[in-house]
């Protein structure tokens, strides 16, 4: 499959007690009622570590520092290329800082119905080990 990178976001994995905090997204008109990972596109000439940074202060109200992420996975997709990162460790206290987007922060097992399933597939991979992969190739 050929693909054209028109975009690059970073995804974002908090881990806690065995589950992963996700976002339900809401208002947007893109995956609205699902729950997915925090992240967003990172805005053109952007470092992609400062655009992790800057999408966990404006999603979540937290701070993050460069050497707080691990790289887990890259995905291109027709349209974006997702990098995924796994923090580490953040200051603050969690809080849902875009209501507008999102009506609901939590952290949830990976059997919720309630996950995107490509998103489930995705971390999925991450627990595998796995660091690269074309979207939608891997079903677990």
């Amino acid at each position: 499959m050929t693909y054209e990178v028109k975009k690059l976001a970073v995804i974002l994995l908090i881990k806690k007690d065995g589950k992963y905090l996700f976002v339900k997204r809401a208002h947007t008109g893109k995956c609205d009622g699902y729950y997915m990972l925090p992240g967003g596109h990172v805005d053109e000439g952007e470092p992609v570590l400062s655009a992790c940074s800057r999408e966990l202060k404006e999603e979540l109200d937290i701070d993050i520092k460069s050497e707080d992420l691990v790289f887990r996975l890259a995905e291109p997709t027709q349209t974006h290329t997702h990098f995924f990162f796994e923090v580490l460790h953040y200051e603050g206290e969690i809080k849902n800082n875009e209501p507008q987007k999102h009506e609901d922060v939590a952290f949830l097992s990976l059997d919720d119905a309630q996950i995107h399933p490509v998103t489930v597939n995705e971390i999925k991979a991450i627990e595998k080990g796995i660091t690269f992969f074309e979207s939608n190739q891997l079903n677990f």
